[in-house]
């Protein structure tokens, strides 16, 4: 499973947890490697009122050209209802997803906001490119890596750009404010080791989504939207029911 969620947060296949702040288009997931092409997902956020958004979703699934964007979708084109169901594809609403689903071995899954979900059948195992990286099943290694040197998740991200034909976006360059006070991670801690989540801890390691959730916090002093800490929560608990887990109900009045 890749992800994408909330403050820029991915999650690639092998599980690496990586914050990219770039607002072009880029390949998320990709069949690369082979002669014939079985799937290509491209996405591009934008950022309202301080939250960043997906905002539009390109795919190509078997050739046949797939479009997302809020409240539409186009196949090849034409726009459609859904549900819809042709050419081994099926794209339906799930609760607040739109989830596409390919018989090649593919479910993508959008909440038409903040978060991507890409689950995508292991035969496809070291051939995927894209900001979701090459699931070989070794964390770090490939993605972060070019000729032995170190990249930085900025360069990782700005690779996997794909300009359109008239366009020439700016990669982003910051990451991270330097400055930041870390006197706020017990929120993020709190949460995310409370019995809500106890399930989880056992069968997800919680420690980058606390720093996931802490970067937040010190972006969000920038942006003042603090909202976005809820947004990891609730990756955190969409994975581990993905896992099998079962997370409780962390939202209380106070809280998200």
């Amino acid at each position: 499973v890749c992800s994408t969620w909330g403050n820029f947060h991915f999650k690639t296949f092998d599980g690496d947890i990586f914050y990219f702040p770039g607002l072009c288009n880029y390949v998320f997931a990709s069949h690369c490697n082979t002669p014939y092409e079985d799937f290509n997902i491209q996405i591009r956020r934008t950022v309202v009122e301080n939250a960043p958004t997906i905002n539009r979703i390109a795919m190509k699934l078997e050739g046949v050209a797939v479009e997302l964007t809020k409240d539409v979708v186009m196949i090849n084109s034409n726009r459609v209802q859904l549900p819809y169901s042709q050419a081994g594809i099926t794209i339906e609403r799930s609760g607040i997803y739109v989830k596409v689903v390919s018989k090649m071995g593919l479910v993508f899954m959008w909440n038409e906001d903040d978060s991507i979900l890409l689950e995508l059948h292991e035969k496809y195992a070291n051939q995927t490119c894209g900001l979701c990286g090459d699931f070989n099943g070794i964390p770090i290694y490939n993605e972060f890596y070019s000729n032995n040197i170190k990249m930085t998740a900025l360069q990782f991200g700005n690779m996997q750009k794909m300009d359109g034909p008239t366009e020439h976006c700016e990669d982003p360059t910051t990451s991270l404010p330097d400055n930041c006070t870390d006197n706020f991670d017990d929120i993020c801690q709190k949460t995310l080791t409370s019995s809500a989540f106890a399930e989880c801890n056992a069968l997800l390691d919680v420690s980058e989504y606390i720093m996931a959730c802490q970067g937040d916090l010190c972006r969000s002093e920038e942006s003042k939207n603090a909202s976005c800490i809820c947004d990891t929560f609730a990756e955190y608990s969409r994975q581990c029911a993905h896992a099998g887990g079962e997370p409780l109900t962390w939202r209380t009045s106070k809280l998200c």
